[in-house]
């Protein structure tokens, strides 16, 4: 439990450090400030000390699939985004299918509000 409560923490405080690379790999901060781990969702596993060490899902881990669940993907340009960020494709819109959703850029680009 108490990795899991760490990935919370961490998401909490540099949720916005944490990056989705593509497929299932993201970049998770390290805790103490210095350098990235790489972390694979699919395969749960962790480049940082604790896991190499244990074996066992890390509090990077945990961060990064708390950042998997809160995150959509554009129907723009397949970037992975919050999913507070994104903007819903409306009726009308000869571009996208209704109901698909953009990244911010991609809404403003297209004039998707």
């Amino acid at each position: 439990m108490a990795r899991e409560r760490r990935g919370i923490t961490l998401y909490r405080d540099r949720g916005e450090e944490i990056e989705h690379l593509r497929g299932s790999l993201w970049t998770v901060p390290s805790c103490s400030g210095e350098g990235l781990y790489l972390v694979d969702l699919h395969a749960e596993i962790c480049g940082c000390p604790d896991f190499e060490r244990r074996g066992e899902n890390c509090k990077h881990i945990y961060a990064a699939a708390i950042a998997s669940a809160k995150s959509g993907q554009c129907v723009g340009c397949g970037k992975k985004v919050r999913r507070r960020e994104l903007r819903q494709v409306g009726a009308g819109n000869l571009t996208f299918v209704e109901g698909g959703e953009l990244c911010p850029q991609c809404a403003v680009s297209h004039r998707v509000a």
